[in-house]
């Protein structure tokens, strides 16, 4: 089962990254996009899981996955 390693209203910290194994700049791109793809705003609360799924604070469903993100949709 996957662990809650963040979840805030600013931006994700290099920690975030570094335990994902990417750099900080990948992180943000890969939020931004599944933000963007999903129609919300930079202000929307995520919570990000340590195997990379991205879900929304508002209902907890699952948005997307940062490493599918930085490797480029199918």
């Amino acid at each position: 089962m996957a662990t809650k390693i963040w979840s805030g209203p600013n931006n994700p910290t290099a920690s975030v990254a570094h335990t994902l194994g990417i750099e900080r700049w990948q992180l943000r791109n890969a939020i931004h996009a599944i933000k963007k793809d999903t129609r919300l705003g930079a202000r929307d609360r995520v919570t990000i899981w340590d195997d990379g799924s991205v879900t929304s604070d508002i209902d907890g469903s699952w948005i997307g996955d940062i490493v599918t993100e930085i490797r480029g949709k199918a």
